[in-house]
């Protein structure tokens, strides 16, 4: 191990040293005989082990490896010999990937590590209309290795307001064909397979999730009205992550379902959007809100997914599949919706699920 310090500046005020790596934040270190600026200088530069650090410095072995671990506990450092691995063309393809992940690399797990195992990762997206059209493109741009599409329509002109995978020469064509042409055209080196066809009942997708093996599952489909219950119970059964958006007239959500850690959607007592499944409540204020949502649901509702809508919310949902792929911080939705009010603000809330030990899909997992 090499350790190696991070782009951080410091500058001396006096006998202490302030070190800035996130303007939001600073590290103020008491430096009256210029020790440490040493060190830093010397892990600037990197290449140099802790022996070799602590020979040049005259001092003790435990004393920098101290100091080493108590930089690296602050996200300063990471392992020089666990960087520049990475082909020259790599390397520039994704420069700001690199960059981004420097912020979450350590001794353990450098930038160069978390970008590796993007494209070492496969991702089963199902459905590539309005919300994956979003996702798709961020997947790719992170450099996601293969991906797996499902979807069974063809190209319309009602697509265009946010699915923007498409071109208007595509009318007619199979969605799922013309999103991993545009995959391959934007990185030929993603590796991507299709399934043109739609999700009918649990069998079939647990068929596909087990014969495909993914590392995480990305839906965006919303019929049939089961699909999220079917896809999270091939998903728990798989140990496989389930990341799921959508909208309701103007209330976004996402969330996903971490399987033996999270709540799963079968822990939820009943859903909102079928009010079917709650039992006639004795609160005169739930029974309204009942009844209302009833009065909602029976009759047909219109996409209302503009682009920024779904722009959003596929941003949202790749940035949670993200955590599952690199760990460079835990999922932020499983078990713990995000709800995004698009009729006030784009103000976001939280909820969470409860998890239930007797789940007939998650209990004892």
């Amino acid at each position: 191990m090499r350790p190696r310090l991070k782009g951080i500046a410091w500058e001396r005020v006096g006998d202490q040293l302030r070190l800035v790596y996130d303007p939001r934040d600073q590290l103020v270190l008491s430096d009256p005989d210029g020790t440490v600026e040493k060190l830093l200088g010397l892990l600037s530069e990197g290449g140099r082990t802790i022996a070799e650090l602590a020979a040049e410095l005259s001092l003790d072995v435990a004393d920098v490896r101290g100091a080493v671990q108590a930089f690296d506990a602050e996200r300063m450092l990471e392992d020089g010999d666990r960087l520049q691995r990475l082909e020259p063309d790599q390397a520039e393809r994704y420069f700001s990937n690199l960059a981004f992940f420097e912020s979450f690399g350590s001794l353990d797990r450098s930038r160069e590590d978390l970008q590796r195992r993007l494209r070492e990762s496969h991702v089963l997206v199902l459905g590539t209309g309005g919300l994956n059209s979003n996702t798709i493109p961020h997947l790719a741009g992170l450099g996601v290795g293969r991906m797996t599409l499902l979807d069974r329509d063809t190209v319309d002109p009602r697509n265009f307001a946010r699915q923007y995978l498409y071109r208007w020469d595509d009318i007619g064509a199979r969605k799922v064909e013309r999103a991993a042409h545009w995959v391959k055209e934007f990185d030929p080196d993603i590796e991507v397979d299709t399934v043109d066809a739609g999700i009918e009942g649990y069998e079939q997708l647990a068929e596909l999730v087990e014969r495909t093996r993914p590392d995480v599952v990305a839906s965006g489909v919303d019929r049939p009205n089961a699909i999220d219950l079917w896809v999270n119970e091939a998903c728990v059964r798989n140990g496989v992550p389930f990341v799921r958006g959508g909208i309701s007239v103007t209330l976004g959500t996402v969330w996903s379902v971490q399987p033996g850690v999270s709540a799963c959607r079968a822990c939820v007592p009943a859903d909102p959007s079928n009010p079917d499944d709650f039992p006639d409540p004795d609160d005169p204020a739930i029974a309204q809100a009942i009844a209302a949502t009833r009065l909602f649901v029976s009759r047909p509702q219109p996409n209302r997914g503009i682009g920024p809508v779904a722009g959003l919310l596929g941003a949202y949902g790749a940035f949670e599949v993200l955590r599952y792929l690199t760990g460079f911080e835990p999922p932020a939705y499983a078990g713990r919706p995000l709800a995004i009010d698009f009729a006030r603000g784009c103000a976001t809330s939280r909820t969470e699920w409860t998890r239930d030990p007797d789940c007939r899909v998650c209990g004892g997992r």
